[in-house]
């Protein structure tokens, strides 16, 4: 069970429990025979949620607002710990969760759908273009607390609500609300990252402190990943290598490495403004992503350990950088293609 901080930088886990079912909880031979430790007591997940928050709070994380899916959302004790640390809150529940509107009525979530004015808006940017769907916020018995629903172009699942509040310090806004539901993306990376780059699901581990240690070491790479990225962005180039002694001389293919070929693009690509906008002959690669930024660290540790010809490293980085590209024009023809669609 995971607490991920998101930023505009990036974003990494920032927290973790190892969640014990009730049933484990109560066989002292399976807790026994796991390493549980006999202190650990059974908690729920909102239970384990809340206590995560107080914990990043106390620890002087700085974060304004929290986002959640409705295995919390649907906790009044989650989202009453939520107002009292002063962060405002995105969370999903169920459609048949019991509402209170502003008028007094009491009704499903579902059943608010009747009447409600939806706008179209974009919660931000996916891979494959703006993440466009109609939007409607709806007033609750809460002044600070809102309904928010989401409506998407499928067949099935429509409809997504969540429960929205704002401390006095802020403006409650339809855009504020949106703004915060589509960060919740950026937290989904997270668990991609740490099974894909960080092979965190490739374990065997079947413990409590193995799992723990286990986690914990992905979550540091996550943190270490993220800060390669920005000492990357603050250079954008590899260090020198050593200084040859006088009596070795260049290798021919190390002669003629081009010094282009070891720069490092650092920002991201451009995106279209309207759809149908053909793409730059030049386009610059994508930005970083937490496995590419592994594997050039990876490359440049064993290059500097003399394990890789700068000839080699050079031709490594041709091949990220023209993928990249690729991916960029991609990217970019998937705009197109969606920011077209809304004008037809």
């Amino acid at each position: 069970m995971f607490a991920a901080l998101v930023t505009a930088l990036g974003q990494a886990w920032a927290d973790f429990d190892v969640y014990m079912p009730d049933c484990w909880a109560k066989d002292a031979a399976r807790r026994a025979k796991a390493g549980i430790p006999e202190d650990l007591a059974f908690a729920t997940k909102p239970e384990l949620a809340i206590a995560q928050a107080k914990r990043l709070v106390k620890a002087g994380l700085r974060v304004l607002w929290a986002a959640a899916d409705e295995v919390y959302g649907r906790s009044g004790e989650f989202r009453a710990a939520l107002r009292a640390l002063s962060l405002a809150y995105v969370v999903i529940i169920p459609c048949d969760y019991r509402v209170t509107l502003a008028e007094g009525r009491t009704i499903r979530a579902d059943e608010a759908i009747t009447g409600a004015v939806f706008e179209r808006r974009s919660c931000g940017n996916g891979t494959k273009g703006p993440r466009h769907g109609d939007w409607a916020l709806i007033a609750t018995a809460d002044p600070r607390e809102s309904l928010l629903i989401r409506r998407l172009d499928r067949a099935e699942n429509k409809y997504t609500f969540y429960l929205c509040w704002a401390p006095e310090d802020r403006a409650a806004t339809m855009t504020y609300f949106i703004t915060i539901a589509g960060r919740r993306w950026p937290v989904e990376t997270t668990f991609r990252t740490g099974k894909d780059a960080l092979a965190w699901d490739q374990s065997q581990a079947r413990t409590y402190d193995a799992i723990c240690r286990h986690t914990a070491l992905t979550a540091l790479a996550q943190l270490r990943t993220a800060a390669i990225q920005a000492a990357l962005a603050g250079a954008g180039v590899l260090p020198a290598a050593p200084a040859a002694s006088q009596d070795t001389q260049k290798t021919p293919d190390e002669s003629t490495v081009n010094p282009d070929d070891l720069q490092i693009y650092t920002g991201t690509a451009p995106l279209p403004a309207v759809g149908g906008q053909p793409c730059p002959p030049g386009i610059r690669p994508i930005a970083l992503s937490a496995a590419e930024t592994s594997r050039i660290e990876r490359l440049a540790r064993d290059w500097k350990a003399g394990l890789l010809t700068t000839a080699r490293l050079a031709f490594q980085l041709r091949w990220s950088a023209w993928r990249r590209r690729h991916q960029a024009r991609a990217r970019w023809h998937h705009y197109s293609t969606r920011l077209a669609a809304p004008a037809t």
